[in-house]
């Protein structure tokens, strides 16, 4: 559960993202719905394991191939197996910035400590409105924001966007998947 204000966020994230977080994969049934009680096992083993903390409804996750109702019940039951005891990260993006203020907010009200967030697949075309996109986010969340720079999104920031981006108090910090070295600043 997270513990630090907006304005705390930064320090938050130099004494907590430290170490090996874990990108859930999230279980589902033979009929193809959620399997909340495997999420919550996949918790509690990677927990189990000594991973700092977890991610769910990460690109491993598949956020982009679950409804908004199973990204909220794959959350509930992370946010149970974790017992607010231990780190917990969402992910947020979606084309839709209503759904993702929505998905943040519950995020917040359950307990996570960190949010995720992308440019908004196919619906952004510049760097200001990726910087629009994730600002809308800060302003509607206390929590932590890591940014994902990835090209799966359409999109790679500048290192004036990445500055940009950064100077938004809770932004703590970029997840990059750039796969040429002249990405890398």
């Amino acid at each position: 559960m997270a513990s630090y204000n907006k304005s705390e966020a930064q320090e938050w994230a130099w004494d907590t993202l430290k170490g090996q977080w874990t990108t859930l994969v999230t279980p589902f049934t033979p009929d193809n719905q959620v399997d909340l009680e495997g999420m919550k096992r996949n918790v509690r083993h990677v927990r189990n394991l000594g991973t700092v903390g977890a991610g769910c409804t990460w690109n491993m996750g598949e956020f982009w191939s679950l409804s908004h109702n199973e990204r909220i019940q794959v959350m509930d039951a992370v946010a149970e197996a974790a017992e607010s005891s231990w780190p917990i990260g969402a992910h947020v993006t979606s084309t839709n910035a209503n759904e993702m203020i929505s998905l943040a907010q519950h995020a917040e009200a359950q307990g996570f400590d960190l949010l995720i967030v992308a440019p908004p697949y196919m619906a952004t075309k510049t760097e200001d409105q990726v910087i629009e996109y994730v600002r809308l986010l800060a302003d509607n969340t206390d929590l932590a924001i890591m940014f994902y720079n990835s090209p799966q999104f359409g999109i790679i920031m500048s290192p004036y966007g990445m500055g940009q981006l950064c100077s938004i108090p809770n932004v703590v910090g970029v997840k990059g998947s750039q796969l040429q070295s002249a990405n890398f600043y």
